[in-house]
């Protein structure tokens, strides 16, 4: 998205991207899965307050019209016109939020009723597959996610054409801000994809349909923008409006125990001479200069808040109240903290661990590591145990502890010694003296990558006369010697290596099982 001043509904906007970017790194939870679902709810809700404003805004300009038509109309066919592409815009996302959730549960869903989506039915939430394959789509079928960016962007040009970007430049960016969708998109760790790759690669379906209905949202406010612009063109004294509202913008729905609600209330009907009060919770907030109250505070418990109060301000007929209320939930800090190879963690290397908190920027959280030390590398976090069994990582947001996760500690396993070239128990002189020396073998379900290097050996082996030989390598290669011991070897007899010493990535020195290979 671009810079500059945001608006309360971008803050929204992008508020989902840094949920959505945090949840591709970890096993999705119930609960997150959950909360997007009270999302798509929320969303949903307030996109039918904006679809019925938007209805009454045609309502009220049609009534106009029919006062002065030859003054209103032309404004009026624009505003119908605005309309019917966000309505068929709209359709068309639904469409996709359709295709996506039959997709994953089947024709008969119970989530699909009359065409919708009830994000609350939804059996398939956590699938991440379905909005990739239907968004980005694959070599033999092209998703419908380039599609879907042309469509946006085209309602947003032609939008663009119906407002005098140098008179209304505020309106032209709050469009653009609302609207455009670039082609490229950076993703978290800097790589440049297509949008739709960037958006809908890989996340669950309940987030892809969240990120729709966001989308459908953005098409009817914007009509309701541009509608509301359109009837301001007609003089004032040929049309009024029937009405004040007063808008309740918060910046989030949920927030964390310990940190800042925040919310933007202000007149729908915006006059910069009007300096509205608002009374709620026993304390009296005024208006900024763009006639906006921001309320803000602090909440100290879990669970639901609900603030009833009101607000002051000058109309046409005088000083006027009208009734406020704020609701918002408060949840407990949820603080997911898991190792990216395995469960556990182990002593002398780098193991990379991934930390998030829903809804907070990994930036800003404060990671505290007990028995350890990181460093950060990206998004993960790259940890080295001490000495100790368990290593406990904490998690804070400012001096808000978001919790604390304790993982085990183990050392590394030890590699098994193996001949170059040589995997079971016998072989031919030729094939042993053919092998460029000893290895150190890690066993084959450890994930990590990791190398034991042997820096010594001996070989133990019967010559002819039946006196047994040995001979000590400083390396992981044979000597002559060692060779040669080895061509005196007799079929049926074995030769013994002892003394097997490797090191570690840690650079500590151990010593490996002793090997015998009988002779072919």
């Amino acid at each position: 998205m671009a810079g500059g001043s945001l608006t309360p509904r971008q803050k929204m906007i992008n508020m989902m991207y840094l949920v959505l970017t945090a949840m591709l790194a970890l096993n999705v939870s119930a609960e997150v899965l959950d909360a997007f679902v009270v999302i798509d709810k929320g969303i949903e809700h307030n996109t039918r307050i904006v679809q019925e404003k938007n209805s009454n805004n045609l309502s009220d300009f049609r009534m106009a019209a029919a006062e002065n038509r030859e003054k209103v109309e032309p404004w009026l066919l624009k505003g119908e016109d605005v309309h019917r592409r966000a309505e068929e815009l709209y359709d068309a996302i639904r469409k996709i939020k359709f295709d996506m959730v039959r997709d994953g549960d089947g024709e008969d869903s119970e989530a699909l009723v009359d065409g919708e989506v009830n994000a609350a039915l939804i059996d398939a939430l956590s699938n991440t597959d379905i909005s990739s394959r239907i968004m980005v789509g694959s070599e033999a079928f092209r998703g419908r996610g380039p599609g879907l960016r042309k469509a946006i962007n085209e309602y947003c040009d032609y939008l663009l054409s119906l407002v005098n970007k140098d008179k209304n430049p505020v309106l032209a960016h709050s469009l653009t801000e609302m609207l455009h969708i670039p082609e490229k998109q950076e993703k978290n760790d800097g790589e440049v994809v297509a949008w739709e790759v960037a958006v809908f690669d890989g996340v669950p379906l309940i987030s892809a349909v969240a990120l729709l209905s966001k989308m459908q949202m953005d098409v009817y406010n914007s009509e309701n923008e541009v509608v509301s612009h359109l009837m301001r063109q007609v003089d004032a004294s040929d049309f009024k409006f029937s009405d004040i509202d007063v808008a309740v913008i918060p910046s989030s729905n949920y927030v964390i125990q310990g940190t800042e609600f925040s919310a933007e209330l202000f007149l729908a009907a915006y006059d910069p001479t009007q300096s509205p009060v608002l009374s709620i919770g026993g304390r009296t907030y005024r208006a900024n200069e763009k006639g906006k109250i921001i309320f803000k505070a602090v909440p100290e418990h879990v669970g639901p808040v609900s603030m009833r109060g009101s607000i002051e301000f000058i109309g046409p007929a005088g000083k006027t109240t009208r009734p406020v209320q704020l609701s918002y939930m408060v949840v407990e800090p949820n603080t997911v903290v898991s190792p990216t190879k395995m469960n556990v963690m182990y002593r002398g290397i780098e193991n990379p661990v991934s930390i998030s908190s829903a809804g907070i920027p990994q930036d800003k959280l404060d990671v505290r590591i007990s028995n350890g030390t990181f460093v950060r590398k990206g998004n993960e976090f790259l940890v080295t145990p001490g000495n100790g069994r368990i290593c406990e990582i904490s998690v804070f947001l400012g001096e808000k502890n978001m919790g604390a996760h304790q993982l085990r500690v183990k050392d590394l396993p030890t590699p098994t010694p193996q001949l170059d070239g040589i995997t079971g128990k016998s072989a031919t002189k030729n094939e042993l003296v053919a092998s460029q020396g000893m290895l150190a073998a890690m066993p084959r379900d450890f994930d990590f990558d990791l190398r034991f290097r042997v820096v010594s050996f001996s070989v133990f082996a019967p010559n002819a006369s039946g006196y047994t030989e040995e001979e000590e390598s400083k390396s992981a290669v044979f000597t002559d010697r060692q060779r040669q011991i080895i061509n005196r070897v007799r079929s049926g007899q074995r030769v013994t290596f002892t003394d097997i010493k490797a090191v570690g990535p840690d650079g500590k020195t151990i010593d490996l099982a002793d090997l015998s290979i009988k002779i072919k």
